[in-house]
């Protein structure tokens, strides 16, 4: 006729399976606010242990019903790029490298800077550096104006793959003068060796010989470094001259 097995058996004196349910219910609930990174089989084998005999299968439907399943942050899709191969132009400002690097200030407590790099990938001049406690996409984008008004526009900027570089607001600011963003693959630092070799120089040579206690103290420190960078200190990739003689043997030519 269609009817439960239960409806027609005699249910035995005293059992109330609704109150049992509740009784686990409120013992998983205590054990999960106590131990926050706990799955079920871990939750369950501590109450058998604490002498709470039941059913795993019944534990588990009442565990699913308070919805007491941790919960998974899901899977960033990653961002698949072409390989291209570094090919280096034959004339200055034709092609930039930018990337960002992290350091510290030891003020009162210590605060986490990021600092904007970039350079020319022909000449490997420096072309700005400046640190923030943070960079958002639209501080970006102000700087690469500057960089625009006393140096002119390039074909193409190479970075990676962070948040601030696959912006819309960069985006948007490179079609808006028609520059190209040449993006590297996820996880391949070498596709971007120029500013990659000028952030190592620069942790080697300035960041990790001082202690700086403000904001202020950094910018000065590595804008002297960079001067010396640039007309000073022989690169040998260049011949052993200085990024500035570098720019000057090319407009002679």
């Amino acid at each position: 006729m269609g009817f439960r097995r239960q409806t027609y058996y005699k249910r035995k004196s005293g059992h109330r399976p609704e109150v049992v349910d509740d009784q686990i219910a409120k013992l998983l609930h205590e054990v999960t606010k106590e131990y926050l990174a706990w799955g079920f089989w871990k939750v369950f084998h501590y109450i058998r242990n604490q002498g709470v005999i039941f059913n795993h299968k019944k534990v588990y439907r009442i565990w699913k019903r308070e919805k007491l399943n941790l919960r998974q942050r899901p899977k960033r899709q990653r961002i698949r790029r072409k390989f291209e191969p570094i090919s280096l132009p034959k004339e200055v400002n034709k092609g930039w490298s930018m990337d960002f690097l992290s350091d510290w200030v030891m003020s009162s407590d210590k605060k986490s800077v990021r600092i904007i790099n970039i350079m020319d990938e022909t000449s490997r001049r420096a072309l700005w550096t400046e640190a923030h406690q943070s960079i958002s996409a639209k501080k970006l984008t102000d700087v690469l104006d500057k960089v625009l008004d006393y140096r002119g526009k390039p074909d193409y900027i190479r970075c990676d793959n962070g948040p601030e570089f696959i912006s819309k607001k960069l985006a948007a600011w490179a079609q808006k003068h028609d520059i190209e963003l040449k993006f590297i693959q996820p996880g391949k630092p070498t596709q971007n060796a120029f500013i990659e070799r000028l952030n190592k120089t620069l942790r080697t040579e300035c960041l990790n010989l001082s202690w700086f206690h403000s904001l202020e103290e950094l910018n000065e420190e590595i804008q002297n470094w960079f001067q010396h960078y640039n007309f000073n200190r022989p690169h040998q990739s260049l011949g052993n001259i200085s990024p500035y003689d570098f720019e000057r043997t090319m407009l002679d030519v």
